[in-house]
């Protein structure tokens, strides 16, 4: 399995890997419209390949604080297909994406996902570190904050998503 940037022409396989991975609509969605935004980090937007298909996606944005002109980098969608889950693919892709992000000098990653699955890459309840979630988020016990420089100052406030950011 190789992770690499994403294409132009990737991308009717990766709406295909989100749809597959969670069985809707509602992903596919959500990645368009990150992508069509200014909110949108190519250089985030990876892809893991396997045998020259492509198995799993993620993708990284820009989201707001509130009262601030801070922008924030949070991870997802990441998906990855139903028959190639459970081999480390999904961590294959949060682990570039942290990697990436502290190439291009970010300090915080956000993410909205499973607390037990996510911890492993350091992330924690980004409440507990007074950085509070969207009044849109799903659920407050999974917006999680991953710091990537110990000695990085947590912004304190609320995230916004930008409108472009369907939720």
């Amino acid at each position: 399995m190789t992770i690499r940037r994403s294409a132009d022409d990737d991308w009717p396989s990766i709406l295909d890997v989100h749809r597959r991975a969670f069985g809707g609509e509602s992903e596919p969605a959500m990645a368009d419209a990150i992508r069509a935004s200014d909110g949108w980090v190519p250089q985030l937007s990876l892809v893991a390949v396997e045998e020259e298909a492509i198995v799993g996606h993620v993708l990284t944005s820009w989201v707001g604080l509130q009262r601030s002109t801070r922008r924030l980098l949070q991870t997802g969608p990441i998906g990855v297909l139903p028959e190639h889950q459970g081999r480390g693919i999904g961590s294959a892709l949060v682990r570039a994406t942290l990697d990436g992000a502290r190439a291009l000098g970010e300090t915080l990653v956000l993410l909205e996902g499973d607390p037990a699955y996510y911890g492993r890459f350091g992330f924690v309840r980004a409440d507990e570190l007074g950085l509070l979630p969207p009044p849109d988020a799903l659920y407050d016990w999974a917006f999680q904050l991953a710091v990537l420089d110990d000695e990085a100052e947590v912004p304190q406030g609320r995230v916004v998503y930008p409108p472009t950011f369907p939720h």
